[in-house]
C-alpha cells in the first residue's frame, strides 16, 4: 500500500469516528511522480466532492533548472485511482522584490518572469504537463531565473477564473563541511558509512534548514523531491541556537561513493510546511491522529508551498 492510500485510510477512519453521517474525507495528493518517479503525499481536510489545487514551487540561488512550479489537482475518494491530475494551461509568474523599512515589499515588475509549461531540462522529455519553468532554460540558460540571497519573491498563479499567490524569501547561505564516519558492513558484505554535516548556526534565533543529498542511488533523478527522499532531514535551532551544529544522515552510503549535500537555509514558514509534510507522511496506522499541512499559498481550495531555498553545498567521498 502506497503512502497516499495509507494517509487516505487514516483520515477516512478518523472522519468516520467523529462525524458518522457527515464525513469529511481527507485526501491531499502532493505528487512528484511527474519529476522523480516517486510520490509525495499529504492530507488536508476536504469535503468528499472537493478537490484542491496542489502547488509545489521552488526558487533557489544555486541551480537555475531547479527553479520550477508543479501544479496538480487532488482527487477525492469518489475516484478509485486516487491520483493527482496535472493542471495544464495555467498562467504562472515569479517577480522579485525588496523589503522596505516599513515592512512592505517593493515588487520590481520589470523582473517578472512568465513561466511556461513544458519539459524540464534534465528530466524525461515526456514529463511536461503541469510543470512550469523559465523558457530561457531552453534558449539561453545563462539568463534563466535564479534566486538571489536577501531578495523576496512573489509567485502568482491563474487557473481559469481563480487566482493564487505566495511570497517567500531567500536568506543568506550558511557554509557547510562534510565528514564521514559510523562505518559498518551490511549482511551482504557491502561496506557503508554515514555522512555528517557541520555548520555554524547564526546567533539569531529562528534559523531552519532542509537537507538534500545526491549520490549513486539518485544521481540520475531530477528535482528536489528525488534528492530528499533518502532521508527527509530538517533542522531548526530551537534547542541549539548560535552553536556549531553536527547533523548525521542515517542513510548508509557505499564505500567509494561520491556524495553531495545541499543544505537549504529557509524561512520558518517553509520549514513549517516541510515539517508538517514529514509528520503527515510518517503518520502510521488507521487510528493515528490526522495531520494537516501548513502551506503558504493564498487562495480558495489550494494547498502547497512556495519554497525559497538558500543553498550551500559540499561534496565528499565515502571512505
Amino acid at each position: 500500500m502506497n503512502d497516499l492510500m495509507k494517509i487516505a485510510l487514516q483520515e477516512l477512519s478518523a472522519a468516520l469516528r467523529k462525524f458518522n453521517r457527515y464525513i469529511n474525507i481527507i485526501v491531499f495528493t502532493y505528487s512528484l511522480l511527474l519529476i522523480t518517479g516517486c510520490e509525495k503525499n499529504f492530507d488536508v481536510a476536504l469535503n468528499s466532492g472537493d478537490s484542491q489545487l496542489v502547488v509545489e514551487a521552488y526558487i533557489n540561488n544555486a541551480i537555475p533548472e531547479y527553479n520550477y512550479v508543479i501544479l496538480s489537482k487532488s482527487q477525492t475518494l469518489d475516484n478509485s485511482d486516487l491520483k493527482s491530475i496535472p493542471v495544464k494551461g495555467a498562467v504562472v509568474k515569479i517577480t522579485a522584490g525588496t523589503a522596505q523599512s516599513n515592512h512592505t515589499i517593493d515588487w520590481d515588475k520589470n523582473s517578472t518572469v512568465i513561466l511556461k509549461e513544458g519539459p524540464l531540462p534534465g528530466a524525461p522529455t515526456a514529463i511536461s504537463d503541469g510543470v512550469y519553468t523559465d523558457p530561457a532554460l531552453h534558449t539561453d540558460p545563462g539568463k534563466a531565473l535564479q534566486g538571489t540571497s536577501g531578495t523576496w519573491y512573489l509567485l502568482e498563479i491563474a487557473v481559469g477564473e481563480n487566482t493564487y499567490y505566495a511570497t517567500t524569501s531567500i536568506l543568506q547561505p550558511l557554509p557547510i563541511s562534510l565528514s564521514t564516519g559510523f562505518h559498518f558492513v551490511e549482511n551482504d558484505g557491502i561496506e557503508k558509512g554515514r555522512i555528517t554535516v557541520q555548520f555554524n548556526d547564526p546567533d539569531t534565533a529562528g534559523n531552519c534548514q532542509l537537507f538534500y543529498w545526491r549520490h549513486s542511488d539518485n544521481k540520475n533523478s531530477f528535482g528536489w523531491g528525488s534528492l530528499g527522499t533518502s532521508r527527509r532531514i530538517i533542522n531548526s535551532d530551537e534547542n541549539n541556537n548560535g552553536n556549531n551544529t553536527n547533523i548525521t544522515n542515517s542513510y548508509g552510503y557505499v564505500k567509494g561513493d561520491w556524495v553531495t549535500c545541499y543544505m537549504a537555509h529557509v524561512t520558518r514558514d517553509v520549514y513549517n510546511f516541510w515539517d508538517s509534510y514529514n509528520k503527515a507522511r510518517n503518520n502510521r496506522g488507521l487510528l493515528s491522529t490526522p495531520s494537516s499541512l501548513m502551506g503558504n499559498i493564498v487562495g480558495n481550495n489550494v494547498t502547497g508551498c512556495f519554497s525559497g531555498l538558500s543553498i550551500s553545498s559540499a561534496t565528499i567521498q565515502m571512505d
